[in-house]
């Protein structure tokens, strides 16, 4: 038994997974209706954040909330040492300001990656289908990944890991232009508007966990005239 166990804590790795949860819930959305300090980047405090009574559950320290960031797999945190204050890269559904330290315009086809992609599921993607747009729901941006989570070793964030229907978006100008792009510190495309059937490139759908959903799709797909394979 650990030092951790033993004085009736948890153990270090799933505090972790709490203490980084939490920071995602304030960071990306709560921080207003909890009354933190928040700028227009989303940077909020460390102190304010250290005092919060959902930090402070799970007795998070300074130490505690340096290797959360720094072992996330998605990057999901970054810190500013000058202003000891830390912010989500992407996710959002406060109302922010960002500039362009946190969130870059990609205004010119050649600053776009080989490939952008939205990674969903079967479900999900017949809805997009059915309603004729990727859409950002509840929160700011659609997002967008270089590559497929999992699988393209330099993409760590843009879609959950658990994906298996792959979105691609066209990549020309006039695509370009209806976006309204933005690069994330974490290297994911985020995107204002939502993206009409028609900006979509090709679908893929991967795996055979439900063959009569994926059937249903690509009849689906086949009807919108959207060009798909089933891997």
């Amino acid at each position: 038994m650990n030092s951790e166990e033993t004085r009736g804590e948890q153990p270090r790795d799933k505090r972790d997974i709490q203490i980084s949860k939490a920071l995602s819930y304030l960071l990306r959305h709560g921080a207003a209706k909890e009354k933190l300090p928040i700028d227009g980047n989303g940077y909020v405090p460390i102190a304010a954040l250290l005092a919060h009574n959902r930090l402070k559950t799970h007795k998070c320290t300074r130490d505690d909330l340096a290797r959360v960031v720094a072992n996330n797999d998605k990057k999901r945190f970054v810190v500013d040492t000058a202003s000891d204050s830390i912010a989500a890269t992407q996710g959002h559904s406060l109302q922010l300001k960002p500039d362009e330290s946190v969130l870059a315009p990609v205004t010119d086809v050649a600053e776009l990656p080989q490939q952008l992609i939205h990674g969903t599921n079967v479900r999900n993607c017949t809805l997009i289908v059915q309603s004729g747009k990727l859409s950002p729901m509840n929160r700011n941006h659609v997002h967008l990944s270089a590559g497929i989570v999992g699988q393209d070793k330099d993409v760590v964030s843009g879609m959950r890991a658990s994906s298996n229907v792959y979105i691609y978006i066209k990549r020309d100008a006039e695509t370009l232009a209806h976006l309204r792009l933005f690069k994330s510190l974490n290297n994911v495309y985020l995107c204002e508007n939502e993206i009409p059937l028609q900006y979509f490139d090709r679908v893929e759908i991967r795996g055979n966990r439900d063959p009569e959903g994926q059937a249903s799709l690509a009849r689906l797909l086949a009807d919108h005239g959207i060009a798909y394979t089933i891997v």
